[in-house]
């Protein structure tokens, strides 16, 4: 079946099905949340109005973890529940996530001691957690894994273990498991209204973002997980309500590895703004984030601003010998965090990432806050919740515990020794390949995959995947949240554009006018972060 006459049947499906919940919003929580309920037996839509993934949910540090920084703040319940989804994680999805060796640099004879006393509660909350405990470890030890970093009135420092993952292809992969598992998943779906029946929400009104399709959903609970916009869809139920939304803008750096090299990540816990910072190894690259600026408007695009670069730039140079500038950069990307203050709390590092689920006068279930760490456990509670709500009968109990992702099957480490060999590709690309597909991988790839741009060791069929089996509609939506090479390298993919445009406009049917318009919007975007790191 294509994909055009695929997703004209979850439109049908939209307009004709009477269903248990339409959960509106596609990032990590309302993507988990379709999963679960439609694990549970839930007749469930997922619908969202740009990509999945393509907000807050795409734009994070790339960590399932617990939070060092959150130890400060007494957020021990928090930290526990999220070094519990860890560990699930990384056992439901060993191909996306994976554990992650982090130093934690000492400059002052005080700082191990200091430290280790943090870390070994974090040890403690995380229990059974099948990761390696923290360490101290030697100055030697430390240049060893960070030959980068600045080695005047170093003491050493101390090791741990979190987990990183790849964000945007496990919130692709939520949202086909839930399509797999019998949900209706749209994208390019947008909420426009609500209808109700004597003062109670019974359904919503949508519309098709390709086609201006307009069409009435019935449900019997409709939940809002729209991240930064839950306060816009909280207004079209009530426009009396009171925002509860108090977002914060988040941005990242990306360095090639031949400027800022590292075995492991590296963690500054004490900034001039209170936060901590990362300096990651993401695939081949370099990641070095985040801020934390308050922000008062909300884009679907948002850029970093000047005064967050600096902050980047000088925080992360005072703890390498290396010289990093700006134009040193591959990419640059800014997320906005969609934090809960209902009490007007104007500091938002101190906001507890702790979601928090409303429930309005006429029924709108809204969830907001958590953390990528603890999306499953969000879901969970959300759905528990509007089974409540609704009065719904599930068929099962929650199913999401031990649930074995799509590409899970035959994984391994070494998986990418076969990749390699079996199409003759470097061992780092053939990382990449395990890491995106697991044991998925032959089956996507074929015998003899061709290349989109020679030399970059990314392949034609990995967009017809995209397209066929991972709801991609855009260029965007490729190169960006199904390649990730956006957020990597810039210049890379720029040049992915035009052949990533041509197989997009044979299997949805471009004309030559759409396509125009595709490339333009997606070059247009690649120049604008290009000019704000070589301005």
């Amino acid at each position: 079946m294509n994909t055009i006459n695929s997703r004209k049947l979850q439109l049908d499906r939209l307009e004709k099905n009477h269903f248990d919940c339409l959960i509106v919003g596609g990032g990590a929580t309302g993507s988990g949340a379709a999963l679960d309920a439609a694990l549970r037996g839930l007749n469930v839509a997922l619908i969202e109005k740009n990509d999945f993934s393509s907000g807050t949910s795409s734009r994070s540090t790339k960590l399932i973890h617990g939070g060092v920084r959150y130890l400060a703040q007494f957020h021990f319940k928090l930290i526990r529940e999220a070094l519990i989804e860890r560990k699930r994680l990384i056992n439901n999805a060993p191909h996306l996530v994976k554990p992650l060796k982090f130093v934690l640099p000492c400059y002052k004879f005080y700082e191990k001691p200091y430290y280790s006393i943090g870390l070994t509660l974090y040890d403690i909350l995380a229990g059974d957690s099948g990761l390696p405990s923290h360490k101290t470890v030697s100055k030697e030890d430390v240049i060893s894994e960070i030959p980068v970093i600045k080695q005047k009135d170093l003491h050493g420092g101390i090791t741990y273990y979190d987990a990183q993952f790849n964000d945007s292809r496990l919130n692709t992969l939520l949202a086909r498991s839930a399509f797999l598992e019998g949900a209706c998943v749209c994208n390019k779906v947008e909420l426009i209204g609500f209808k109700k029946e004597a003062g109670k929400i019974v359904g919503a009104y949508v519309k098709d973002q390709l086609t201006q399709r307009e069409i009435f959903v019935n449900a019997k609970v409709v939940v809002n997980t729209t991240g930064v916009y839950i306060d816009e869809i909280r207004k079209l139920d009530d426009a009396t309500c009171k925002p509860i939304l108090k977002p914060s803008q988040g941005i990242h750096l990306v360095f090639p590895k031949t400027k800022i090299y590292s075995r492991s990540a590296m963690i500054i816990p004490k900034t001039s703004d209170g936060r901590v910072v990362f300096m990651i190894p993401w695939e081949e690259y370099t990641l070095v984030g985040t801020t934390d600026t308050e922000i008062h408007s909300i884009t679907d695009e948002p850029f970093p601003l000047e005064s967050e670069v600096k902050f980047l730039l000088k925080t992360i140079q005072d703890y390498l010998d290396v010289n990093v500038k700006l134009e040193d950069a591959t990419s640059i990307f800014a997320g906005l965090r969609p934090l809960i203050s209902p009490d007007g709390n104007s500091s938002t590092k101190n906001i507890s990432r702790e979601e928090m689920i409303l429930i309005s006068n006429s029924g709108l279930v809204t969830m907001g806050g958590g953390k990528w760490s603890t999306y499953r456990k969000m879901a969970q509670d959300l759905i528990d919740k509007i089974i409540l709500e609704g009065k719904l009968t599930p068929h099962a109990s929650c199913k999401t515990y031990d649930y074995a992702f799509k590409g899970k099957e035959n994984y391994s480490e070494n998986l990418y020794l076969t990749i390699s060999q079996k199409y003759n590709i470097t061992n780092d690309s053939a990382k990449r390949l395990r890491n995106y597909y697991g044991g998925e991988v032959f089956e996507i790839l074929g015998d003899k995959p061709k290349e989109l741009v020679s030399g970059t060791e990314y392949f034609q069929e990995e967009v017809l995947h995209a397209i066929q089996n991972e709801f991609a509609l855009t260029i965007y939506d490729v190169i960006a949240r199904r390649l990730r090479i956006l957020f990597l390298d810039l210049e890379i993919a720029k040049k992915f554009v035009s052949p990533v445009s041509n197989i997009m406009a044979k299997e949805l049917n471009w004309n030559s006018k759409e396509k125009k318009v595709q490339e333009e919007q997606a070059i247009s975007l690649i120049e604008s972060l290009s000019k704000t790191i070589n301005k």
